[in-house]
């Protein structure tokens, strides 16, 4: 049995490692390519990629906007369309936000190999709607600046979003 001096040592020494192990690891996320950082990110890069913090400084005092979200629209079989955003049905303290959030920006890093599954899903799940198509799109923020705001104009304003096409799929048949 190992004594209780031995234990909190231990345990003293894993946390301390693990404080290195991040510390480390959100220097060498933002630095600049090179032989060293290259090498480091070898054996970090599931960490941050996890943690989402393979990004650049930036992240510690981000600039409004300038993020993508997933959009995508159902064609009913009337031919009216109705557009869905999934990341607003989200919650930061759902058990699956994560899950779906690294879905949602695979389906637009990725169209060709993740947008088919995606269409059949979702196809089922809005199947209510009688969908007959299912149109995905990258909506990205455009910058907003103080200036902006100063002048009256909201972030959610159309003109600080641009919206492009990824793919379309038809929706399998009843």
């Amino acid at each position: 049995m190992i004594s209780e001096r031995l234990r909190d040592r231990l345990t003293y020494t894993a946390m301390s490692a693990f404080a290195v192990w991040h510390t480390l690891a959100m220097l060498i996320a933002p630095a600049p390519d090179g032989h060293v950082a290259n090498l480091a990110r070898v054996a970090l890069q599931p960490y941050l990629t996890f943690l989402r913090l393979d990004n650049q400084w930036d992240f510690f005092a981000p600039t409004v906007g300038e993020g993508s979200r997933l959009r995508y629209d159902i064609q009913d079989r009337a031919g009216k369309v109705h557009a869905f955003l999934p990341a607003d049905e989200l919650h930061w303290y759902h058990p699956g936000f994560l899950w779906f959030r690294s879905w949602y920006y695979r389906i637009i890093d990725d169209p060709e190999n993740y947008a088919d599954n995606a269409a059949a899903v979702l196809c089922r799940k809005h199947a209510a709607l009688q969908p007959l198509a299912i149109t995905f799109y990258e909506v990205q923020e455009e910058r907003f600046t103080r200036e902006d705001y100063l002048s009256g104009k909201q972030r959610m304003d159309a003109g600080f979003f641009s919206v492009q096409m990824l793919r379309g799929i038809r929706c399998p048949g009843p």
